[in-house]
């Protein structure tokens, strides 16, 4: 049985939580049975065989998949970046999601606290 807690994806190794890794092996091992019946498609099972078992699935098609099982995944992402924006530099921002410097600033200034109003009105309050 293998035991996956990483996985490697566009070069980058991702930490998964353990009912997530549960779910992959199940994934892997469904694949693994699926290239075994044509092992002439592939050198290697792909986790998500497309139709054509020597090629991946398209991401477009996976997204497709977990809209109609309601795991629409865009605005916890937005939150997440949201969030993460209000607390780190652009350029850290960037980096960490994988979307360019422009993106990253638009975001940063989209959750950018602005204090001027409160030390304007802390300002009036002083004798």
């Amino acid at each position: 049985m293998i035991r996956l807690e990483k996985l490697k994806l566009d070069g980058r190794l991702l930490k998964l939580p353990p009912r997530l890794a549960h779910l992959v092996r199940q994934q892997l091992h469904h694949a693994e049975d699926a290239w075994k019946s044509n092992r002439a498609a592939s050198t290697i099972p792909w986790l998500f065989a497309g139709l054509n078992p020597a090629r991946p699935i398209q991401s477009q098609y996976i997204y497709l998949k977990l809209r109609r099982l309601g795991l629409g995944g865009l605005a916890g992402r937005n939150t997440a970046r949201l969030a993460l924006a209000a607390d780190v530099p652009a350029s850290i921002l960037a980096a960490l999601t994988g979307t360019s410097i422009d993106n990253a600033t638009d975001w940063a200034n989209f959750a950018k606290r602005n204090w001027t109003d409160y030390i304007a009105i802390r300002a009036q309050d002083r004798p």
